[in-house]
């Protein structure tokens, strides 16, 4: 049910329209400007695609369209599938030639009663990858995936990268703030605790954003240190960090 759970938060806030495709650069520039090298990059979408409480086999055959977007010469995929009397899940997994990996899950849910709505079926896609100079044509793919099947796309769009060397909260900060300066963010809220520091705001470069409690934010940054690796890493995402950090 982490799905649903998911998919209801993003529901509770405003919604957001898809990203511009040049964003990928601002954000790569953003991290670059502060020697940051970039490792990874994961691009992710969720929508409601039908008010519907669909058999496996239809569900099936949505995860595997959707795959085809993503197929390049003829690349294997595994499927798993579970339920219950409120909810099927099928979940569709394959690395890619390309060297990316995709993951595409459909679910579908009978609300609770209270909720007073007919059944949904979601669709949710993200894209994981090394190769930055991929980002652009896997949001496209990612948002046509979505689209395409009767949603309406979201993006999220997380940038992971390290410095080698941990760096004290002092230096971690200055990175974060400088981030937060190509960006031209002005106002922003911080949370940290022992581990990480956490930035959120909002950057007018980004046309779209997110609404909670009455304010705008469609930029998240993490920063934390690794005693294992001896790096900082750091985390950009737009509108929020959909990824474990």
């Amino acid at each position: 049910m982490k799905i649903f759970v998911i998919s209801v938060f993003f529901m509770l806030v405003s919604p957001f329209s898809s990203y511009s495709m040049v964003e990928e650069d601002l954000l790569v520039r953003a991290l670059t400007a502060t020697n940051v090298q970039i490792e990874s990059f994961d691009v992710a979408d969720w929508s409601v695609i039908n008010r519907d409480f669909m058999e496996f086999s239809d569900m099936k055959k949505i995860a595997e369209n959707v795959f085809r977007i993503f197929q390049t010469i003829d690349e294997k995929f595994t499927m798993t599938q579970e339920s219950d009397n409120m909810y099927r899940v099928v979940i569709l997994e394959s690395l890619l030639y390309d060297g990316n990996y995709v993951r595409i899950v459909v679910q579908t849910v009978k609300l609770p009663e209270e909720f007073e709505k007919e059944p949904q079926t979601y669709l949710a896609i993200s894209v994981t990858g090394s190769d930055v100079r991929k980002l652009k044509d896997m949001k496209q793919k990612v948002a046509w995936a979505v689209t395409s099947s009767g949603g309406q796309s979201r993006i999220t769009t997380c940038l992971a990268g390290a410095i080698y060397g941990k760096l004290n909260r002092i230096e971690q900060d200055k990175i974060a703030r400088r981030i937060l300066e190509e960006l031209k963010i002005k106002e922003v809220e911080k949370m940290e605790d022992l581990e990480m520091q956490n930035f959120i705001g909002y950057s007018p470069l980004i046309p779209d954003s997110l609404e909670i409690m009455g304010k705008k934010y469609n930029v998240n940054i993490a920063v934390r240190d690794s005693d294992q690796d001896d790096k900082t890493y750091i985390w950009l995402g737009v509108p929020v960090l959909s990824i474990e950090y």
